[in-house]
């Protein structure tokens, strides 16, 4: 790997690191069964805030301040299936347990489902749909989008890891998305904490192939848990490492 941070990571001589680059170039460096989980929220293929109504809005940043919606890269239709159809690959040999993908909800292109078909090929076993219930309707016409999954699957021929294989697990989870974030399609810690912590031990290494502001990295930090984060994005990349190092260093814990 290119990355001494990441690679320091694997061999556990530290604790988290945050790649700038293509995911796809950062997982093929990565050895077989090396990970325990994958946890992402990669691009939709929506086209969000490139010329939308979304790209005339502002949204407010965790500091207050108010900033434009920028275009998230990769996220034309094409772009997104590339990308999230090799990290999925990719998945399929470092993964040791479990991969656990945002993918959109609703329409009106049908993300999920394309998501959920594809992690049931090609090396991996789609096992469950849990819906993120973000309580308030966001924007749209008529049926407004209160919802999200978050579709989980784990390499084909294995199985998922439990921490308490005897604890229920509901899959509806209800929560707020995050009112001031630095990131347009910030996940709350608390979601992504749910899914690491059911899932992997203390010291497991989780990796955020599509990582954007570093939520999945405060989540490993607040749960004891290794970190790699990739992101593409200049601007992001930097938003998470800082975020990412504050976490891990006791400064930041949301």
């Amino acid at each position: 790997m290119s990355d001494e941070g990441a690679a320091a990571v694997l061999a556990g001589d530290r604790s988290w690191a945050v790649v700038q680059g293509d995911c796809l170039d950062v997982l093929a460096g990565m050895p077989d069964e090396s990970v325990d989980m994958i946890w992402t929220d990669p691009p939709y293929g929506h086209n969000n805030a490139d010329g939308d109504l979304l790209s005339r809005l502002h949204m407010v940043v965790a500091d207050q301040r108010e900033s434009p919606q920028s275009a998230i890269l990769n996220d034309d239709q094409d772009s997104m299936r590339k990308v999230v159809d090799g990290m999925l690959t990719h998945a399929a040999r470092v993964l040791r347990c479990c991969c656990c993908c945002c993918c959109g909800g609703g329409g009106p292109r049908p993300t999920f489902a394309w998501v959920a078909q594809r992690m049931d090929a090609g090396g991996m076993a789609f096992n469950h749909a849990v819906v993120w219930d973000k309580k308030n309707p966001s924007l749209g016409w008529r049926y407004r989008r209160q919802y999200e999954f978050v579709h989980v699957a784990h390499r084909r021929g294995g199985r998922l890891a439990w921490r308490d294989g005897q604890k229920p697990i509901p899959n509806i989870v209800s929560m707020s998305k995050p009112r001031a974030g630095l990131h347009p399609n910030e996940k709350p810690v608390e979601l992504v904490a749910k899914f690491i912590e059911a899932h992997t031990e203390p010291g497991g290494l989780v990796v955020d192939p599509f990582c954007g502001s570093g939520t999945t990295g405060v989540a490993c930090a607040n749960l004891g848990r290794r970190f790699i984060g990739i992101e593409l994005d200049e601007k992001h990349h930097a938003t998470a490492v800082e975020r990412v190092r504050g976490a891990f260093e006791g400064k930041l814990f949301g």
